[in-house]
């Protein structure tokens, strides 16, 4: 009888997400606002006056990079996002149809987040 004794429990490419070590890469929690739907990792977020996070869109302010997929299109979620580091600008995601600005870099600055672009193989 042959057992596996290895088993793979997740498995992660490369997403360039990272661009450099520094500033630090720091992760707090924040709550996902229900019906945000499904969110990817380097979704940018914005926080609402509730103190609830949605994915950057027109007249939004950004604080935070999403550091893993969550799913909020029911309910209201608890993730895990990067409150500072240095981020390839080509990776992050935001709402659709919108495009981060010099003003949005420059408030996520503010917070110890910058943007690095990368050259890709």
């Amino acid at each position: 009888m042959h057992k596996n004794l290895v088993n793979k429990v997740d498995e992660r490419g490369q997403d360039n997400l990272i661009a450099r070590l520094y500033p630090r890469a720091l992760t707090v929690a924040v709550k996902i606002a229900a019906g945000a739907g499904e969110l990817a990792r380097g979704t940018v977020l914005s926080c609402k006056e509730d103190g609830t996070c949605e994915p950057m869109a027109a007249g939004g302010a950004p604080a935070y990079i999403l550091a893993d997929a969550v799913d909020a299109s029911g309910e209201e979620a608890v993730a895990a996002a990067y409150r500072s580091g240095n981020f390839n600008p080509d990776a992050v995601i935001v709402g659709e149809g919108y495009a981060l600005t010099a003003a949005d870099k420059d408030t996520l600055r503010k917070y110890d987040i910058v943007f690095t672009h990368m050259l890709e193989d």
